[in-house]
């Protein structure tokens, strides 16, 4: 059987990228599955967010396209496309995690029954298994750095989660 995948979506690469913790995703994973729509979108966004076009060439980011392009096409017009290319691969490759902030993207992969996590669920894992001291100061950096937005209520539940309050 094969190994299931880590598989990225646009944002968490961008998160993590603009704050200079490519080393988090890293120390969780290992290795990190890319589509090439997400290669695109992180070109597109480099004029935004400087670090995005670096990420494909990075040690353990690999691309793979997904093979049923009619299984893109199912979720093209419901997200953007390197998600629907995400959910297409991760549909591919049984057990797979996707790594997935946008809420239509979480709905789908939940609808299929995917196992995915977030830019915050990686924080908080990161947390827990040491590879961070904490969160709450990388929180201050995504706002500031990559325009990443939590409510205060989420905000709280994290930083509940990692123990630190």
């Amino acid at each position: 059987m094969e190994r299931p995948l880590i598989i990225s979506n646009t944002t968490p690469l961008i998160n993590f990228a603009e704050i200079g913790r490519m080393d988090v995703l890293e120390a969780l994973f290992g290795s990190i599955t890319i589509p090439p729509a997400v290669v695109d979108e992180l070109a597109a966004k480099a004029g935004l967010f400087p670090h995005a076009a670096q990420v494909p060439s990075l040690t353990g980011i690999s691309l793979m396209a997904p093979a049923d392009r009619l299984l893109v096409s199912g979720f093209a017009g419901r997200v953007h496309p390197g998600e629907a290319e995400c959910l297409a691969l991760a549909m591919e490759h049984p057990g797979s995690l996707l790594l997935l902030d946008d809420l239509a993207a979480r709905e789908l992969a939940a609808s299929n029954s995917l196992l995915f996590t977030g830019t915050l669920g990686c924080l908080v894992q990161a947390r827990q298994q040491s590879i961070i001291p904490a969160i709450k100061p990388l929180l201050q950096e995504l706002r500031t750095k990559s325009r990443f937005w939590i409510s205060a209520a989420l905000e709280d539940r994290v930083l509940r989660d990692a123990g630190e309050l």
